[in-house]
């Protein structure tokens, strides 16, 4: 009995051994493919470099085994890697490419704002719009009698938060009312007459102001808030009770939802994310402020639902509003626990921390001595970091304790410049070498003012920094130039230039909108829409147009060079054996329709980790 056990077992052997010298060795070493497209216009978009319309490799089929991507080719050598068990999914001779990655895109508001009511995170303030006057003193006193109006006439109950949404005049210069917050020429005194019962949010946008009852408010939760906003902006901005993103959007994260179960976020951002599936976009890149939105998505993760994959930054000193010495002992005792993806998490890693304000991206820009001659007005609006403030603080004391620094706003030159200034003295005080920078390769935002000045482009060069741009913000461009004058203009974003010469540029899709920068990055138009700040209709803005790029070197920003962005450039961005099958298929071919069509294209399947989890044709879609 035990010799025939024994002959039995080693039949079996014997036959593998030689039915695997039969196989293709792929499947011999890895099994059959999963998964196999065919028919297709497969762009792997593996080539790295900036030589114009260079794609990569081109081919029919793609083969997929468990989440990777198994090999590429063409139908005939695809289908010799499949087995019984092997699905087949006809492309019919669509484009496919990676699937599409957000280096910057802050998913948690559009998250809440369309799916928290239905999940049960709501506003509860009584909501009030104000349109401003054309002085900041007849502003204040129109806020302060709508206020009580409102209070007197609703006969509010004391305690009920307020919000007014402050409207630009059509006759006042684009951006004054963020400059009269901002300046603390309207501040908390001017409204807090009459309203001492109830917490009040006035804002524009972005900004904003408290009363002194909602600042009472906030700092039962945040108690080093007034001076982690003077840090921030600037001496005096906590007494005059300004507000930006932080307060604004943390009233809503951790003061009016601190007490709702934290399933309710999860599931919004999910829903949000399967919103990100049908639109071809597989990865994304943000920072996150508030400790209940990264305990959210790691909620997610763990449950195995993430929509898509996450690299996200801490940004805790302006979420959490630390003080000076917080913010030094966070990044001195956290042990910088970022990671690449490859050494992270496959659908969510940590991948640095930021300090998104640097310089404004709007009303206060920062040219410094690049641009002399502007008004002493126009001067005095320029926002400009130095050594004190909140994000220089912030962003040299992560370096010194080894994280890696990323999302910094340096949409201006002497923005840029100032980067680079603390960088160094960052460098100098912990004896980092430019190799040790460079690997960390830190990033600038938006960059709409660059420019191209020789001493910021050499430095930005010599410490490997990216440079992510944000195409629909050169529409600000000619009421910038209104304030600087003409010569301006040579700043607005070259991007050809800056990738002629060696820099490595990526670019940030509009929201969920790749096809609108793309479009942008080849004509240099900018199409019309409505002003973030007025709604008013805006007119097509055209900029240097000497400086668009080919549509394939605009492709790769946003598949090839954007995994770099988030040190992922190993496993996904790319169709390559080995990586992630991460995968868009679209309606039209990208690479050959007329580039007025680009902006109408459509994703009808996207795949992701070799599961296809959006198809246009599933009526469950």
């Amino acid at each position: 009995m035990k010799r025939l056990v024994t002959f039995l077992l080693v039949i079996p052997i014997f036959y593998g051994a030689a039915l695997g010298q039969q196989l293709p060795p792929l499947v011999a070493e890895q099994g059959y493919a999963d998964l196999v497209l065919v028919n297709g216009k497969i762009v792997t978009m593996d080539d790295r470099s900036y030589t114009p319309n260079s794609p990569g490799n081109i081919v029919e089929a793609m083969a997929v085994k468990g989440k990777k991507i198994m090999a590429v080719g063409s139908n005939v050598e695809m289908r010799a890697l499949a087995g019984p068990n092997t699905r087949f999914v006809d492309v019919e001779n669509k484009t496919v490419i990676p699937g599409l990655i957000q280096t910057h895109y802050h998913l948690f508001s559009p998250a809440v704002s369309r799916y928290g009511p239905q999940v049960g995170l709501t506003d509860p303030s009584v909501k009030l719009t104000v349109v401003a006057e054309t002085t900041a003193e007849a502003t204040a006193k129109k806020l302060r009698d709508t206020l009580i109006n409102a209070i007197q006439a609703r006969r509010l109950p004391k305690g009920q938060w307020i919000t007014v949404d402050l409207k630009e005049n059509e006759n006042n210069r684009r951006g004054t009312t963020f400059s009269w917050l901002y300046l603390g020429n309207i501040n908390r005194r001017q409204i807090d007459g009459g309203t001492e019962d109830y917490p009040v949010l006035v804002k524009t946008g972005l900004q904003g102001i408290f009363n002194t009852t909602a600042i009472e408010e906030l700092k039962q939760v945040f108690p080093d808030w007034e001076e982690s906003t003077d840090l921030e902006n600037r001496p005096g901005a906590g007494r005059d009770g300004y507000a930006a993103v932080p307060e604004i959007q943390g009233l809503s994260f951790e003061l009016w939802w601190k007490d709702e179960p934290l399933e309710s976020l999860a599931e919004a951002l999910r829903l949000q994310g399967l919103d990100l599936q049908k639109l071809g976009i597989t990865t994304a890149a943000t920072r996150l402020l508030f400790p209940r939105t990264i305990a959210a998505y790691n909620l997610l993760n763990r449950e195995g639902r993430m929509p898509h994959r996450l690299a996200y930054y801490i940004e805790s000193q302006r979420g959490n509003f630390f003080n000076l010495k917080s913010i030094r002992e966070f990044y001195k005792g956290t042990g910088a626990p970022w990671t690449t993806h490859s050494a992270g998490g496959e659908m969510l890693w940590l991948n640095g921390m930021c300090n998104e304000v640097w310089d404004s991206i709007y009303n206060e820009v920062c040219m410094g001595p690049d641009m002399p001659n502007a008004s002493a007005e126009v001067k005095a609006r320029e926002r400009c970091p130095g050594p004190g403030s909140k994000p220089w603080e912030s962003f040299k004391e992560a370096i010194i304790y080894g994280w890696r620094p990323v999302q910094g706003h340096a949409t201006s030159s002497h923005g840029a410049r100032l980067y680079i200034q603390m960088l160094e003295q960052a460098m100098e005080e912990a004896n980092l070498s430019v190799e040790y920078i460079r690997n960390l390769r830190t990033t600038i935002e938006h960059n709409i003012l660059l420019g191209n000045v020789p001493e910021i482009m050499d430095k930005i060069k010599q410490y490997g920094i990216m440079i992510n741009v944000n195409m629909g913000m050169l529409r600000d461009i000619p009421e910038n130039v209104k304030d600087y004058g003409p010569e301006l203009e040579k700043f607005a974003m070259p991007v050809k230039t800056w990738m002629e010469d060696g820099h490595r540029v990526t670019f940030e899709a509009a929201g969920t909108d790749f096809w609108t920068p793309i479009y942008s990055l080849v004509t240099r138009k900018i199409p019309g829409g409505r002003d973030f700040l007025t709604g008013r209709p805006t007119e097509v803005v055209e900029i240097l147009p000497e400086e668009g790029i080919d549509r394939v070197s605009a492709l790769k920003m946003a598949t090839t060079w954007a995994s770099e962005y988030m040190m992922a450039e190993d496993t996904i961005g790319t169709l390559e054996p080995g990586k992630y099958a991460d995968f868009a298929v679209l309606d039209q071919d990208f690479f050959t329709i007329p580039i007025d069509q680009i902006r109408d294209l459509k994703v009808v399947l996207t795949g992701l980790g070799g599961e296809i989890i959006y198809d246009a044709n599933d009526p469950a879609n």
